[in-house]
């Protein structure tokens, strides 16, 4: 045979073969197409090895319908992934052919997705960390990926919450590096890892904290403690100690400022002078200057034609009235309100901050609370802000911390602005001996400064007893639990009242008794209610106004009567008591003697040295002896402090010293106290003062 004829022959098989196995994918489509899929299937498989992608997709699709018995999604997704593989191997006459069974590589995409929506779907139906994870990384186009990641990392980052340990977030942080829980995961780590290394909270293990772990954010509230623990006492030799012990301490700079506002207590020039000879190191010289020019300064606001300034004690102008508002000075600043802005001047009406707020509080330890627009926001001395204004509530700080709310949730940060216990609270208030009442999802429990409760949030409504319970209020009912929850056992209770020396009244089934600290009945419940019981039932001293039958005496804390019950009227509890007998009232001593006799229309127990009484429709004042103090010509009268009264005549206020000094006349239409030593006095449009360590009446000398 010649070698032509042997061409054309080897040229015929190929053809006829070639025609054979299209012939088998041709008839493999076209029997999917009729859905024989015995048919189809059997032709897919013959065609494997000529057409890998395209007999692969086939049998993805059969294996991906539930309509048939080969029905299997395991199988698919393997089918499918070998069909994407091999299709770039394809001739391209090979794909333009089959172009007409819409096969391309759109259609194994579209297939490929769907097989792993399916898969996707058993997952669902038994979820977990790993049957998720594994889903993504076996089906990264799918359009489920995303959504199996973040269901993956949820269910991981739950487990970690659970565990609620240093090394279970550390685990989830290294399995998952880039989850959208990244951020809450590391706080948690950071915020665990504080807690587990210091947990004796004492100044050697928030050092080898820091030391160990300089990255933990909660280094800077490591430092902190070393300085809160270590000028606990707040003495100046403290501040000292701290400074020269604790030189890289972030709060150096607070403690030398601490320890010079302590040790100029006074703001003398005599006192500036011995501490610049004492602490030749104190950084801030230029301030010491300044303050020797205005230490010896007291100037408070006065008001001059709708403007406000300052003035010394004598009424002398120091700074004319060119201000809307102002405040008092403190810490050497005044808030101070000028075109509809706030900022902060000092003695010499330099302004320090700028006026740039909304509105502003006073400096307290160096940090002012200040408002824009609508948000809160913390600044220090220089105006700098230590927490940006971004807060729609904010409080006082306490033990070291403040409570804000930014959205809908409240939460606490620090004196320097670092956030220390997240938001989550639907309400929250200020620290107060280590611990802070918050509402958590609709109940109220105690927090510690790290967060944790201290009193589980499982009632409406608490308030605490002591230092170990709690009074849990209802609609008429009141019960004492333990910081767990744990109901302690007492008779039934409609109200709990405040525990004073060691007793609180309690009003059970109308009857008014008192329990200790620990809870338990030290006088038991055989008193009668009677009107404002819950005030003037409560123990002053060592001793409570009670009733029995109609009548009052007073008890001891053993319920011991130390007044006879012989009284149908009776004042609270004092040095000199006010009594009724015959209508008339007068005043016996602790030892129900009568020291004043009756004669009076009313009378009230004495205050301030003084017993306040009416004779016909006016008020006096009376001291022990019976003598009159203030004249009985007023329309009310009220102590203010330990030595001053507050008196009235028809609309006008005036004040008088216990001694019986008129002290300001009675001309003002309001007197209020601003300041520990001031009151302030309205009359029309003028705002005058009275200084009570002088007893001075202070007005503004206007030219």
């Amino acid at each position: 045979m010649s070698s032509l004829h042997i061409k054309i022959l080897v040229l015929f098989i190929l053809c006829a073969f070639n025609s054979v196995q299209a012939g088998s994918i041709d008839d493999a489509f076209k029997a999917l197409n009729q859905f024989n899929y015995f048919e189809a299937k059997k032709q897919f498989e013959k065609s494997i090895k000529s057409n890998e992608s395209a007999a692969n997709y086939g049998l993805a699709v059969i294996y991906s319908r539930s309509d048939n018995p080969f029905h299997q999604l395991d199988s698919a997704y393997a089918k499918i992934v070998r069909s994407e593989k091999s299709y770039g191997l394809m001739k391209d006459k090979q794909k333009e052919a089959l172009k007409k069974y819409n096969f391309d590589y759109l259609a194994i995409e579209n297939l490929r997705k769907e097989i792993s929506t399916g898969l996707f779907r058993i997952v669902l139906k038994n979820p977990s960390e790993e049957a998720y994870d594994q889903f993504q990384k076996n089906n990264t186009w799918a359009a489920e990926h995303t959504r199996a990641i973040y269901s993956r990392d949820s269910i991981a980052y739950l487990k970690s919450k659970s565990a609620n340990t240093s090394a279970a977030f550390d685990l989830f942080l290294k399995k998952y590096p880039e989850s959208e829980f990244k951020k809450e995961a590391l706080n948690n780590f950071y915020r665990l890892q504080y807690k587990e290394n210091t947990d004796g909270k004492t100044i050697s293990s928030f050092l080898g904290f820091e030391k160990q772990f300089p990255s933990n954010p909660y280094v800077t509230d490591a430092q902190d403690q070393v300085y809160n623990l270590s000028t606990a006492r707040n003495q100046v030799k403290d501040y000292e100690l701290f400074i020269k012990t604790y030189s890289k301490n972030r709060n150096v700079e607070n403690a030398w400022r601490k320890l010079y506002q302590l040790y100029m207590s006074d703001y003398s020039l005599e006192r500036l002078e011995k501490f610049q000879t004492e602490y030749p190191n104190y950084p801030y010289k230029d301030e010491i200057t300044k303050d020797k020019k205005l230490s010896s300064q007291q100037i408070i606001p006065y008001k001059n034609g709708g403007q406000f300034g300052w003035m010394d004690l004598n009424g002398n102008i120091v700074i004319t009235a060119q201000y809307s508002t102002v405040g008092f000075f403190k810490e050497g600043l005044a808030w101070a309100e000028k075109s509809g802005k706030y900022g902060f001047v000092n003695k010499a009406n330099e302004v320090v901050v700028p006026f740039k707020f909304s509105s502003a509080n006073d400096f307290d330890k160096g940090r002012a609370i200040v408002q824009v627009d609508t948000l809160f926001g913390i600044i220090d001395r220089s105006g700098a802000y230590i927490v940006e204004p971004q807060y729609k509530d904010i409080g006082q700080f306490s033990e070291g911390l403040i409570y804000a709310i930014k959205d809908s949730l409240y939460g606490y940060f620090d004196g320097l602005g670092y956030p220390r216990i997240p938001e989550q609270y639907e309400e929250a208030f200020s620290f107060s001996g280590g611990m802070a009442k918050v509402t958590f999802k609709g109940l109220e429990g105690y927090i510690d400064a790290f967060g944790s409760f201290k009193v589980k949030p499982l009632y409406e409504s608490i308030n605490l007893f002591g230092d170990s319970a709690i009074v849990v209020e209802g609609d008429e009912t009141a019960k004492l639990a333990n910081f767990q929850g744990d109901e302690l056992k007492t008779p039934p209770i409609e109200e709990i009242g405040t525990l004073v020396l060691d007793r609180a009244l309690i009003i059970s089934n109308d009857k008014i008794g008192y329990l200790n600290k620990k809870g338990e009945v030290a006088i038991p419940a055989t008193f009668d209610y009677f009107t404002n019981a819950k005030t003037e039932g409560e123990f002053v001293g060592m001793y409570a106004k009670v009733s029995k039958a109609n009548k009052f005496g007073i008890i001891d804390r053993f319920g011991k009567p130390i007044i006879p019950f012989s009284y149908s009227k009776l004042g609270g509890v004092s040095s000199l008591i006010a009594f009724e007998k015959a209508s008339k009232w007068g005043y016996i001593n602790l030892q129900n003697q009568v020291v004043v006799p009756p004669m009076y229309e009313t009378a009230e127990s004495f205050k301030s040295g003084l017993g306040v009484v009416q004779l016909l429709t006016l008020k006096g004042a009376i001291n022990a002896k019976g003598e009159t103090v203030i004249p009985v010509e007023h329309t009310t009268i009220k102590a203010l402090d330990d030595s001053h009264f507050l008196v009235s005549l028809g609309a006008f206020y005036g004040i008088y010293t216990n001694k019986g000094k008129l002290v300001v006349p009675m001309e003002y239409v309001q007197i209020r106290k601003v300041q520990d030593d001031f009151y302030i006095l309205t009359k029309g449009t003028e705002l005058h003062y009275f200084y009570v360590p002088e007893n001075k009446l202070i007005k503004p000398i206007l030219n």
